[in-house]
């Protein structure tokens, strides 16, 4: 799998530059973002489309990156307490081992039945 990966993100890569390349006239259109509230509109500059492609992609990216980001850290988190209650326990379990084993007698049980 190791090996599959990479050849796979360089397979993406290479397919995203050729559909860059070819539409590159696309990509370089210019438009402007135009809002209409009917009691108050606004227009931005024109800006290439390739801008918006951009922005538009770290406003979903940044966001999802950052929660990730906090995910990972909570669980490292959880990890490590894990391991210190494991590492707790295993010396409790070390330390009942060595403990000499003591038979105690007990009495028989007598079953009544009524």
């Amino acid at each position: 799998m190791k090996s599959v990966k990479p050849l796979f993100y360089l397979f993406v890569i290479v397919i995203l530059v050729v559909l860059v390349v070819q539409n590159m006239n696309v990509f370089m259109h210019e438009e402007a973002l135009k809002l209409n509230l009917y009691v108050w509109s606004c227009e931005s500059q024109t800006i290439p489309l390739s801008v918006y492609f951009i922005a538009f992609f770290l406003v979903g990216f940044l966001p999802t990156y950052f929660w990730g980001l906090s995910q990972r850290y909570k669980a490292k988190k959880t990890t490590k307490i894990h391991i210190e209650t494991i590492q707790k326990f295993e010396e409790e379990i070390n330390a009942l081992k060595s403990l000499p084993i003591i038979e105690e007698t007990t009495p028989p049980i007598e079953s009544k039945i009524v």
